[in-house]
């Protein structure tokens, strides 16, 4: 799954010392998790007799959803840029490109 490939990363990336990968797929995984429960939560509402485990189980992301949470995270920064240039914020924006640059490793197809 694309979850458990960006949890390797992100373990990998500490491991390596290299902060900046580390904390852009951490906000991925915060992301997916977030998706998650929300997930979760609607179905304990349509399903409330489940237990946690099969709740869990059943919330789980596929790798679509994935990708579309981290499709999100590089519309986000792909404002983020806008608005720091229009600002005159170039080191920013520059920054930002760095993290959608990381996150594109995880879609089928360059955005």
């Amino acid at each position: 799954m694309l979850k458990k490939q960006i949890q390797d990363d992100a373990t990998k990336a500490l491991k390596e010392g290299n902060q900046e990968s580390a904390g852009v797929l951490r906000l991925a995984l915060a992301s997916i998790a977030a998706n998650e429960k929300e997930a979760r939560y609607k179905l304990s509402q349509e399903k409330p007799d489940l237990k946690e485990e099969e709740l869990i189980a059943q919330s789980a992301l596929s790798d679509q959803a994935v990708q579309d949470a981290v499709s999100a995270e590089i519309k986000k920064r792909k404002d983020a840029i806008v608005l720091y240039q229009q600002g005159g914020r170039p080191e920013l924006a520059e920054k930002e490109q760095k993290e959608i640059d990381i996150f594109k490793k995880y879609l089928p197809e360059p955005l």
